[in-house]
């Protein structure tokens, strides 16, 4: 009955997240729009950059990054419909403005030549740099999606032990960008943008009685 009652007041707000769940889907997908070349591409390589060790075990923490955007957003859009509509703007707007900056300012990263046949952790790497060309770096959207979702686990103060281990693995993502030279340390600009985003509309949907 509980559910019942749950459903029948939520039923529109389930319906206008339905369109932002399609929504979200589809502007990720614009980056495969402008995933390459432009007349004009900056490499913002810098020393320190060169002195980040390229680490291929870190691929195992790259690849969880989209199971566990998928695992918190169906969570939040059933269990918390009015925490999942910010979330989902604030990730079409974190899409929208990082693709915005991809076509006026494209940036590339010089990768490490490698081989297939090395070991596991190096195929996997080979299959990422195939399957992902080196552009779209600045901001991150791995930095900024990651930031994203462990920001969202903070709204209620049940989650908090969980929001904390999130916010462990989100660090770890932004180190796995380094370490496979997928990114610059520039690029970790995402999380922060990703982090003020979502505060914006943390505040406009006065998310604080959610707590």
């Amino acid at each position: 009955m509980k559910i019942f009652e749950f459903l029948k007041k939520n039923y529109k707000l389930y319906l206008i997240n339905s369109v932002l769940a399609v929504l979200i889907y589809y502007t990720s997908k614009i980056y495969d729009l402008t995933n390459h070349a432009t007349s004009c591409v900056h490499v913002l390589l810098t020393p320190l950059d060169k002195l980040v060790p390229f680490i291929p075990q870190f691929i195992i923490i790259y690849n969880s990054l989209e199971p566990i955007i998928y695992i918190t957003l169906l969570f939040f859009f059933l269990f918390h419909p009015r925490i999942f509509t910010p979330l989902a703007i604030s990730f079409i707007s974190l899409f929208l403005v990082s693709n915005f900056v991809y076509v006026v300012f494209q940036t590339y990263v010089p990768r490490p030549n490698i081989t297939y046949g090395a070991n596991y952790f190096v195929n996997q790497v080979v299959k990422l740099y195939s399957s992902d060309n080196p552009y779209n770096c600045f901001p991150s959207l791995h930095c900024g999606t990651a930031a994203l979702v462990s920001s969202v686990w903070f709204v209620k103060k049940k989650y908090r032990i969980i929001a904390y281990l999130i916010s462990i693995w989100a660090i770890l993502i932004i180190l796995s960008t380094q370490f496979l030279k997928q990114h610059v340390i520039a690029d970790i600009i995402g999380a922060p943008l990703a982090i003020g985003i979502f505060l914006i509309f943390y505040n406009v949907f006065n998310l604080e009685q959610e707590y």
